[in-house]
């Protein structure tokens, strides 16, 4: 092990003897304390190695005695240092890239955040930034757990956070909180959602102040959470208390009122069409950023076209002295279509832009009752308009809080 050692760290030469009597050599040499083996035979030659330190007598030994020696394979530390001499240059960038790509991957370069809805995205990534993850941020300068708890403590909105640390990129998962509705537990009224026509009226709790036939608008109060008493006939009272006016109470008004209510959709339609496709024609362009100057590297720079649609992908790194980077450009061809439309398609095409927009307007789980469709526009007209209404029945009751002043009696 030693020996294999030492003949890395001296080098050794592995060559061919060639001449008569090569035994001779091989003795003569042994006797100078010339250190050689792995001796093989092959053809008329004799192949064997030697140390570095032992190449230049073995030589003079074979050209006294009349020997052709030749070099055939060079092994060990001096052969390639002569080549990291040679090549200098390239090596040392080498390892000046890989020691900046290892500095540049210490630090956190990108952020993502994902599972938020409620919460914004820039609020979270503020609340990280607090704690020491943003862009820029090298990694021995925060700890993921603690992060994610200082997070926690600040957001009440979330829920459970998560810090995953890959390569460069910081991923912040979050999952909110699902918080009650907040239901009114005091006095109040139920009022109209929307404008109306009352159909059917059931009180639970309060006074009603509408009947079936009714027309109310949005914000109209149809179960009073104030109620009067009245004084039933059939109690006998004194005196007195025929003196006295019964008080007002306020209650929770509880109830549904049913109503008939009114949607319209609007939806239009133009009879000639003109609009832009894409041709499926393109051209790319590369670039590269750096603080200084931005760098053209490959593309059909100067071409373009007279009506396209740009596209830029963008892999930028931010550091101390600015952007690194590169982007492509990418330039997707558009030309004009056109289009004629009869009239009976022009109606079908206004009606479902309509009838979306309604549908919309409507909620979830829509019932749609009795539909009425409206042509607006006259037939010289170059854009068809339509207007669709609908009727349907809902429940258009919503609670609504008293505010009772601290001073009233």
């Amino acid at each position: 092990m030693a020996n294999k050692l030492f003949d890395q760290v001296g080098g050794t030469i592995k060559v061919a003897l060639k001449g008569k009597n090569q035994e001779k050599i091989i003795n003569m040499a042994s006797s100078r304390g010339i250190y050689i083996w792995d001796i093989k035979k092959s053809g008329d030659d004799l192949n064997f190695k030697v140390r570095t330190s032992g190449l230049k007598a073995l030589q003079s030994l074979s050209e006294e005695n009349g020997y052709n020696l030749e070099v055939t394979e060079k092994q060990g530390l001096p052969f390639y240092r002569n080549l990291f001499r040679r090549r200098l240059g390239f090596f040392t960038g080498a390892l000046i890239f890989i020691l900046a790509l290892y500095i540049m991957s210490s630090f956190v370069w990108f952020i993502e955040v994902y599972g938020n809805k409620e919460v914004e995205t820039s609020k979270i990534m503020l609340t990280a930034a607090k704690y020491g993850v943003y862009q820029g941020a090298a990694k021995w300068n925060f700890s993921r757990i603690e992060v994610e708890e200082a997070m926690l403590r600040d957001l009440s909105e979330l829920s459970y956070v998560k810090l995953d640390i890959r390569g460069v990129k910081a991923r912040i998962q979050v999952v909110e909180k699902i918080l009650p509705k907040t239901d009114i537990s005091g006095p109040c009224h139920i009022v109209a959602t929307r404008d109306a026509v009352v159909e059917e009226v059931l009180a639970l709790e309060g006074q009603v102040s509408v009947k079936p036939g009714d027309v109310v608008k949005k914000g109209d109060i149809l179960i009073s959470g104030v109620v009067f008493p009245e004084i039933s006939p059939y109690i006998v009272s004194s005196e007195e208390e025929e003196d006295e006016e019964p008080q007002p109470y306020t209650v929770r008004a509880r109830g549904r009122v049913k109503a008939r209510v009114w949607y319209e959709g609007y939806g239009e339609c133009c009879l000639h069409e003109e609009k832009l496709v894409l041709s499926g024609r393109k051209l790319s362009k590369i670039y590269i950023e750096t603080p200084w100057k931005t760098l053209f590297v490959r593309g059909q720079r100067d071409k373009t076209y007279n009506l396209y649609e740009q596209e830029v992908k963008k892999r930028i790194v931010k550091t101390p002295p600015g952007e690194f980077g590169f982007f492509k450009v990418e330039l997707k061809e558009k030309i004009k279509k056109t289009r004629d439309f009869s009239e009976k398609e022009a109606v079908a095409i206004a009606r479902d832009y309509a009838m979306n927009r309604l549908i919309k307007k409507m909620g979830k789980n829509p019932k749609i009752g009795e539909t009425q469709v409206d042509i607006l526009s006259r037939p010289s007209d170059p854009i068809l308009r339509v207007r669709i209404t609908v009727e349907t029945i809902e429940d258009i009751a919503v609670a609504q809080p008293i505010n009772i002043s601290p001073n009233s009696n």
